[in-house]
């Protein structure tokens, strides 16, 4: 390559970066907004993140609250699925505050970690087949956000970039492989 040719590629390069900008502040802004998100009261928000909290809490690995699974539960929700399910999940909150103050007389997120639990297995229970689905939905949604994390894929799973990989220094046989 000659000193004109670099020059050219060189200026070429630069004008399309000031020109054609990709990741600008604005840009993200605009990506943002398109995403919807569930309309939670600031209770709710906490009792979503105490939810997660309770399925997936951080010990020698992270947790659901570092992973920030309450805002993808908020945004999987909210663009993903109908609205009688938002409304159910909604309501799944609602009752987990309720069923705290009649227990405890606290709010769900300011219970501790065992008495959260004590809520959410009571919920688990199949006779009350809104309860049970409001837990069942909510365990799936927190696994499914635990394990696409890139933390989970890159930390506990046998991940690899590119599958198969490439061995360069492996001779080619000069015969094709016959079955």
């Amino acid at each position: 390559m000659d000193r004109r040719t670099a020059l050219k590629s060189i200026a070429i390069s630069v004008w399309g970066m000031v020109l054609l900008p990709g990741c600008s502040p604005e840009e993200e802004a605009k990506i943002e907004s398109r995403y919807k998100r569930l309309s939670l009261t600031n209770t709710q928000k906490q009792n979503l993140e105490s939810l997660t909290d309770t399925f997936i809490p951080k010990t020698d690995t992270l947790g659901a609250l570092d992973l920030q699974l309450p805002q993808f539960l908020d945004r999987i929700l909210a663009n993903c699925y109908d609205e009688s399910v938002q409304e159910g999940f909604v309501a799944g909150l609602m009752l987990l505050e309720s069923r705290a103050i009649e227990n405890h007389q606290t709010s769900f997120f300011q219970l501790a970690a065992p008495e959260r639990a004590s809520i959410l297995t009571q919920m688990d229970d199949e006779e009350i087949e809104t309860e049970k689905a409001f837990y069942d939905l909510s365990k799936e949604l927190v696994i499914l956000g635990y394990t696409n994390s890139e933390y989970f894929l890159t930390n506990f799973t046998n991940y690899q970039m590119v599958p198969g990989g490439f061995d360069g220094c492996v001779p080619v046989p000069t015969e094709p492989f016959k079955i």
